[in-house]
């Protein structure tokens, strides 16, 4: 079949050319339609209770993540000039297009009881500009008998304020927050360089717009790095310019189809498909190390060209098939997590490798079909001393020091054992960014001057209309807040008791004594007073539901990582229980914060059962091949170690176990397993041609698989470390350790795989094992 596939591709080889530019135009069209995503990745399945919870929560009161907070630290905040450009800034800031509120010390509303309407009306606080510093004395004064906004827009003790921008969805979900988000740091800045005082932003809308701005300039990095650094080490390797061109054309065609793949599928680009086009460069890389090594490596035998080429197509075709989809099965098994942002991920992948490795296939001998036959200095390398140094020393081990290998192996098995046990599984909500970063500095300082910015929300149901306003669901809610109060991690809760409070003391003349739980039949009046529309009536409704029915308490808290938030929530919950009897209420903690704790163990638990798919997919593929368990057992052991050697090394440098690193191990393992294929199918010739002799095969097979294997292993390395300069810490870690796998499984496969073979030589019966197979991968010629 192969054979006759080859010649199919050498008769029509023009019209493949044209077929194969057709689709690059138009996957190149689609490409230029994919579009940045501008939200945190959906990691929970929609059909979550929590999630659905969180759904039903956001439908009610609106958004909880879509205030950016600006903060400043200045003791000279009360001083007519300063207190005056704030104002300013504030002013300028709600005018922006998809601002669609500003709050802050300078841009408050107070409640008014106004007896000839028989309403309370929320008007501004301050009307007109503060032009003397006796101005801005008075209005500290006034800001001090307004308790409700007490600890929530300024921390007297340490002289930071806040500025809470409410931005407008139709403007967050769409390519125009980052113009925007933009205009309103720019705006910031000017008054911090004037001032000569730091501005500090953060809040959901600002992390994610950093976010999605540094994705999308990382793509466009790594892709060319990983093209030029590939490049290079395939100009080392084979030492001329049409490999090196025609290898760069297939890894750019492989770029713009996962683009337009993407694209295709309605997806947007997230921080981890962001890293798809330079791992597709990495992997198309590794298709044509390995075709354009076997061409010359038959060319050298016989000296035809076209005999050559032929016979890449058909003996090779369906070794390079396997390999590819051991390295797709690495990828696709994250389908299995049930997470959108690990199905884009994992489609997308699967799709390109496979449609890389046709291209591969096709192009390279469609190409070199019509250019000279190779020059002798085209495959100098194939005789290079230095690889056949190593090679041969190698041979050395293998025969002469196969303990040496084995009390290693162990050793290191031993020692990465126990650094396994040393990881933890602990992730954060803004995660993967440096310390040195100004958004984590930034979260920092709120979280130390204002307890943080993440939204953590408990929805309270009473289960009956106008439950709300029995007074004694009121002073449970207020309980609740007093023991929430006492945590350390959030901030002052705020509630319909709040408003309840403030109204209060609005219909007692502003006096700050009232600033307390309305008896029940002021809450009767203050409800009556309550107008049908205006601010009073949103800010209400952002509180509790049109019904009286189900009502919010709303704090903002640290980003304190998995571990703690889980033991934080649990606590609250017992506090909660204690006071919500649960045949009465149903209350429930949802919120931004609380959905990440349980997409981040949700996670963490589908991703270990994805990667143990992988392992399983893999290992019966290999039986396959094989038809004997002994095999498929001695071809899995040079494959495991490698991942269990980069587990411990996780666990010496307190590398965090996380999304972005358990990704590594089953990529890692798709693409080690292609080493081990690559050599048994050598290994598997050799004993035919051998008489099934394993002491000479082992050998012979060394020397023929070897420069594939270690090309490969080295360029894939070389392109997986660029990712060490990500500015995220997750794709830091998954291009570190996934090339330190990779080297790993080179050495494995190299030296333990032919010792163990050889050690076994006695107890295993080459030509039983051998001699059938479901498919002959590398048949004779």
């Amino acid at each position: 079949m192969w054979n006759t596939f080859g010649t199919y591709i050498l008769r029509n080889r023009f019209w493949i050319l044209v077929a194969l530019g057709v689709f690059t135009l138009g996957m190149g069209f689609f490409a230029t339609k994919v579009q940045m995503t501008y939200d945190f990745a959906k990691v929970i399945p929609q059909d979550d209770p929590d999630f659905i919870e969180y759904v039903k929560f956001k439908e009610t009161f609106g958004e909880d993540g879509n205030i950016m907070v600006i903060g400043v630290q200045q003791d000279k905040l009360f001083q007519q000039k300063f207190f005056s450009d704030w104002a300013n800034l504030c002013d300028d800031i709600e005018k922006i297009e998809g601002v669609e509120k500003v709050l802050s010390i300078t841009k408050l509303y107070n409640l008014y009881k106004n007896d000839s309407t028989q309403l309370l009306e929320l008007k501004p606080l301050v009307v007109s500009k503060f032009k003397t510093q006796s101005d801005v004395d008075s209005f500290e004064r006034q800001l001090k008998d307004l308790r409700f906004y007490e600890g929530l827009l300024y921390n007297p003790e340490s002289q930071v304020t806040l500025m809470a921008v409410t931005l407008k969805k139709d403007k967050l979900d769409s390519k125009a927050r980052i113009p925007l988000v933009k205009s309103i740091e720019e705006r910031a800045n000017l008054l911090g360089a004037k001032h000569n005082t730091q501005i500090h932003l953060s809040g959901l809308p600002y992390v994610r717009t950093i976010y999605s701005s540094k994705v999308s300039d990382e793509i466009k990095i790594f892709t060319y790095l990983s093209i030029a650094v590939t490049a290079l080490f395939i100009f080392i390797f084979f030492k001329f310019f049409s490999a090196v061109i025609f290898s760069i054309i297939i890894v750019v065609i492989g770029v713009i189809t996962t683009l337009g793949t993407l694209a295709i599928f309605g997806y947007k680009i997230t921080l981890l498909t962001g890293i798809l086009p330079p791992l597709m460069v990495i992997i198309g890389v590794q298709n044509c190390i390995y075709l354009l090594n076997v061409y010359h490596q038959e060319f050298s035998k016989h000296g035809n060209k076209m005999l050559a080429i032929l016979r890449l197509i058909s003996k090779n075709g369906l070794a390079l098939f396997l390999t590819n989809v051991t390295t797709a099965v690495g990828f696709v098994v994250f389908s299995f997590s049930g997470s959108a942002m690990l199905d884009q991920f994992s489609i997308v992948s699967g799709i390109v490798i496979m449609v890389i490795y046709i291209i591969s296939l096709v192009f390279i001998p469609v190409v070199y079909s019509y250019l000279p036959p190779p020059q002798p200095h085209h495959i100098k390398h194939l005789d290079g001393k230095r690889l056949n140094k190593v090679l041969d020393y190698c041979n050395y081990l293998v025969y002469n020091k196969r303990k040496l290998i084995y009390i290693t192996t162990i050793l290191l098995l031993v020692v990465s054992v126990f650094g396994a046990f040393k990881v933890k599984n602990l992730g954060y909500v803004v995660d993967d960014l440096p310390e040195s970063d100004k958004v984590y500095q930034d979260l920092k300082f709120f979280e130390k001057h204002l307890k943080g910015t993440l939204p953590f929300e408990i929805k309270i149901d009473t289960k009956r209309e106008d439950g709300i306003k029995d007074y004694v669901v009121l002073q449970k809610i207020n309980r609740l807040e007093k023991e929430l109060h006492q945590y350390a991690e959030f901030s002052r809760p705020v509630s319909i008791v709040d408003f309840l409070k403030f109204a209060n003391q609005a219909m007692n003349n502003g006096e700050a004594r009232f600033y307390v739980v309305p008896s029940v039949v002021d809450i009767t009046n203050i409800v009556d007073f309550l107008p049908k529309g205006g601010n009073s009536k949103g800010l209400l409704k952002s509180m509790v539901d049109s019904n009286f029915r189900v009502a919010r308490v709303s704090v903002q808290m640290a980003d304190i990582g998995s571990q703690k938030m889980k033991v934080l929530s649990a606590s609250v919950q017992q506090k909660i229980d204690s006071i919500f009897p649960k045949d009465k209420y149903d209350v429930k903690i949802t919120g931004t914060s609380a959905i990440f704790l349980k997409g981040n163990d949700y996670l963490i638990e589908n991703l270990i059962q994805s990667m143990i798919s992988a392992l399983v997919i893999i290992s019966i593929m290999m039986a396959f091949l094989f038809f004997s368990w002994k095999m498929v057992l001695i071809s899995l052991i040079p494959n495991l170690i490698p991942l269990i050697m980069t587990f411990g090394i996780m666990g010496y440098f307190d590398i965090r176990l996380k999304p972005s690193t358990i990704i590594i191990f089953s990529i890692a393992y798709g693409i080690v397993v292609d080493f081990t294929i690559h050599y048994l199918a050598k290994y598997r010739n050799s004993l035919k041609k051998h008489n099934w002799d394993m002491s000479l095969a082992i050998p012979e097979s060394l020397m023929e698989a070897g420069p594939s294997i270690i090309y490969t292993a080295v360029a894939l390395f070389a392109g997986f470390i660029i990712f060490a300069a990500s500015n995220f810490g997750g794709t830091v870690a998954l291009g570190v350790l996934t090339s330190l796998a990779l080297l790993f499984g080179m050495f494995m496969n190299l030296l333990l795989l032919p010792s163990m073979l050889l050690s076994l030589a006695k107890s295993i019966n080459a030509k039983e094992e051998f001699e059938t197979v479901l498919v002959d991968v590398e048949p004779e010629d």
